[in-house]
């Protein structure tokens, strides 16, 4: 065998192992979308994915929960690329502070997701109504865009309201999202303006005093 054909063979095998699991998460991802991690067998992945060795997902990602964070890992790094790269531009422009654009930051690269056909964020959504069980499969670092871009809004909040705020608007715009790619319906770019218009005031409405004093009194 010539030394080139040596040196091809070890490629050709990291290729090939690459395009396994990536296709293995992308077939998960599909699935779990539309029935839930529970509702989700690694046999019925396995198959999906037209794969014929039943320890294909176990090799790749150790467990089922692996593949749940090697999925999300792999989905944010773009998403929390794309977030980085949409703020740096709401910086050049000087409106970094403005709630919209921190909105529009969460909620753009989504939206780009689901018009390139993924199920990311159907499968978000349904992973992340466990806080519990979602923050145990995220890694360090993995949201910290999101959390950023939200927190700077509501600085002058006290924290429990601030977290609450957070968890509001997070799960209506994933949970929004979410029907419309199961759906695999369209939106035009005015709906989507005016869900953001909500979304905004969602952030940004000012405590009441009834909240206040109840939040005090707790």
């Amino acid at each position: 065998m010539s030394a080139q054909a040596e040196n091809t063979r070890p490629r050709r095998r990291h290729s090939s192992g690459e395009a396994t699991r990536e296709l293995l998460m992308v077939t998960a991802e599909r699935l779990f979308a539309m029935n839930g991690v529970e509702g989700v067998t690694l046999r019925e992945i396995q198959a999906a994915a037209g794969q014929s060795n039943s320890s294909v997902i176990t090799y790749h990602f150790g467990s089922q929960a692996g593949l749940v964070r090697a999925l999300l890992e792999f989905r944010y790094r773009k998403i929390n690329a794309r977030r980085a790269e949409l703020l740096q531009e709401a910086r050049d422009r000087g409106v970094s502070g403005d709630p919209r654009e921190t909105v529009w930051i969460i909620v753009r690269p989504l939206i780009e997701s689901i018009d390139a056909g993924e199920m990311f964020v159907p499968f978000l959504a349904r992973v992340s109504a466990n806080s519990r069980t979602f923050a145990g499969y995220l890694d360090d670092g993995t949201v910290d865009v999101l959390r950023e871009t939200v927190s700077s809004q509501l600085s002058a909040m006290p924290e429990r309201a601030r977290l609450g705020r957070e968890v509001q608007l997070y799960n209506s715009v994933l949970n929004l999202l979410a029907e419309l790619a199961r759906g695999h319906q369209r939106i035009s770019e005015a709906q989507l303006s005016n869900y953001v218009d909500g979304w905004v005031g969602m952030l940004t409405a000012p405590l009441s005093p009834a909240t206040s004093e109840l939040m005090r009194r707790e």
